[in-house]
This record gives structure tokens, sequence and C-alpha cells, in this order.
């Protein structure tokens, strides 16, 4: 299994050399399995270049899950231009839990018609299928492929999702919880969380919301992110042994992540900011395109 980081950051995308080394583009991650399944986590403005490298890597595949993990429009917006509707030969496999009482499909048809876009969803080629999934799946896996997906709801403004990715014949798993406010979670919900961290089996990788630090995080209470010392201390707590710190704050400059991380690799050398454009394999050195 690996993994292709298309776009990192919160709120909305940049564009200025100063932000090129951590990346410009919002949240869209790819997943691919030892049997060629692709999974995609998200559709920010960072679904371009996920696509980009799933046809590098699976350059005859034409079928995708692509899972979304709440609806504000970083991890959105790449939707209308995502290139595989276009084309007759794909299937995309939209599938989300229902957030404030709306389906992955009913925000897929409402972006994609005017007056937002001049195309409806009918018009476009591809296969379209959508999927609900239910409230949480930590009892009740669903396979894909030779990939299973877990999934439980997160502490966030009108809610979010967090997914685990198993491949069981390679014994790997990656969690993604972005758009997490820990702090305002009831045990409930971290509860929750850490058994998705830490259930069949530790997770091999945990990327999570770090968009904060303990000093700047009260400022910004409510708005629905947490700080890097709290995602490393639920790896720390569930068994994980890798941390990649994800949804950085737009105005967050290649100077200021260079110090950030330094803060954060002096806490624990096994967390490091994700970056665009990082591959991860695990075990593996992160190598970046």
């Amino acid at each position: 299994m690996k993994l292709f980081f298309g776009g990192v950051r919160g709120g909305y995308p940049v564009s200025d050399p100063a932000f090129r080394s951590v990346g410009m583009d919002t949240t869209s991650i790819l997943i691919v399995g030892e049997t060629d399944e692709a999974i995609i986590i998200d559709a920010g403005s960072g679904l371009r270049g996920v696509f980009e490298q799933l046809v590098t890597w699976l350059p005859e595949l034409r079928t995708v899950l692509l899972c979304c993990s709440h609806f504000h429009l970083d991890h959105v917006a790449g939707l209308p231009a995502f290139k595989a509707w276009y084309d007759a030969a794909w299937t995309v496999e939209a599938a989300s839990r229902i957030i404030g009482e709306l389906t992955i499909e009913d925000v897929v048809t409402s972006m994609i018609q005017p007056p937002w876009w001049p195309l409806t969803l009918d018009q476009l080629p591809a296969t379209k299928r959508f999927r609900i999934l239910d409230d949480e799946s930590l009892q009740a896996p669903s396979v894909y492929g030779g990939l299973t997906l877990r999934w439980c709801p997160l502490e966030h403004p009108g809610g979010s999702t967090a997914f685990r990715i198993d491949e069981p014949a390679s014994g790997q798993a990656i969690v993604f919880a972005s758009d997490l406010e820990w702090a305002l979670a009831d045990e409930t919900r971290r509860d929750q969380l850490r058994a998705l961290c830490a259930q069949p089996q530790p997770a091999t990788l945990l990327i999570v919301d770090g968009q904060y630090d303990e000093e700047t995080y009260e400022a910004h209470r409510g708005w629905g992110h947490s700080t890097w010392q709290e995602g490393i201390a639920l790896a720390q707590a569930t068994g994980v042994p890798e941390v990649k710190l994800t949804h950085h704050a737009p105005h967050l400059t290649d100077a200021d992540a260079a110090a950030h991380e330094q803060r954060i690799q002096t806490a624990w050398p096994a967390a490091t900011l994700a970056r665009q454009g990082d591959i991860w394999t695990a075990g593996r050195p992160v190598t970046t395109t």
C-alpha cells in the first residue's frame, strides 16, 4: 500500500513561491493497494494532482472510490473539474456519511450545475455511483478489493469523518483524521477515534489535524481544528508509530513550516508535516515527486 499527498492545506489554496515546499493545494490524498485498487480521500484543490498521480501509477485503471470526510469547500472544491467525470471509460463511486442532512450525491449534483458550473452532472459521461456511509463502521468494515475501509464521526463544525484503510495482505493501515477539534470532542467521539487508530491492531500511519499548537489554539477555539501536540498524544496512546500532521493554515509559509516542524520533531521524531507531493510507503523513506 502506498499513499500520495495531493494537497495538505486547509481553508483555501494559495499561490506564492513562499508556500511551495509545503504545498499550495487543499486536502486530497490517494491510497493505492498492492492489488491495484485506488481510494481517494477528500476532493480539495489537490484532487487535480491526485488524479495525475493515479493515472501515472495505474494507467489501465478506470474505477476509483472517492470518500469525502465532509463538505466544507476546502475539501470539495476540486469536484467539478475532476477529470474522471469527463471520461466515459471511468466509473467513480463517491461515498460519505450524511453530513448536515446532505449526502455526497447532493453536494456533487449541486456543485456541478449552473450557475456554479457550465455543465450538469448528467452531462458528464463517466459512470457515477453514490453511497451513503453509516455513522460508523468500527465493527463492520467495508471491503474494497484488497483493502478494507472503516470510519467514525469527528468533532468539527457541521460534522466530519475519520477513515481507516487496512490492507490485510501487507498488514499496513492508514488512519486519516483531518478537521478534528480534539479539545471539544466528548469521550464517546474520542473513544471512537482511539478505536479506529488501535483496532484490530495499531495503524501504521496516522494523518491527523495539527493546524495549531498549544500557544495558538485558544484564539481559534471552536474553529474545528486540533494542535500538533494532541495529534502526537493520540498516536502515542494508541500505538501508532508514525504521524503526518496536516490541514496546514493557509498563511503557513515554508519558513514558518520549517521552524514549526523543528519543534514537532523535538517533541517526537516520528512526527512530521505532511507535504504536497510526498509519497509514503510503510518502512521506506518518504519521497517527493
